[in-house]
């Protein structure tokens, strides 16, 4: 029974790796899609609202005004926006570095009987 070299240990080590580090980023974009989702969605609302508008602060809510609310919200729309785009960066270099590895391992396995 042959034992499986050290250099292919290591690979697959760095492939878990990666593949955990896809799936945070994959969680991480999930989540800022959603809250980008929900300003555009209060920012809809605040647009076609009358009379007072208020801003939730912790547990409070506190009565503002709207052009701030208004600014805020597409603020962080924008920073969303942003931030999902440098994900994908990052997603897609994690991929092409996983796709890299997995052509390494299955080469270096190809030769190996086990």
């Amino acid at each position: 029974m042959q034992k499986i070299p050290e250099d292919i240990k290591t690979k697959l080590a760095q492939f878990q790796t990666l593949q955990q580090q896809l799936q945070m980023v994959a969680v991480q974009k999930q989540q800022l899609i959603m809250d980008k989702g929900e300003a555009e969605d209060a920012k809809k609302a605040l647009l076609v609202s009358t009379g007072d508008v208020y801003k939730s602060v912790g547990p409070l809510l506190l009565k503002s005004d709207k052009a701030s609310l208004e600014a805020e919200l597409s603020d962080g729309i924008i920073s969303a926006e942003n931030r999902i785009s440098l994900l994908d960066k990052q997603e897609q270099k994690l991929v092409g570095k996983a796709q890299e590895l997995q052509k390494d391992l299955q080469a270096g396995l190809s030769g190996y009987s086990g």
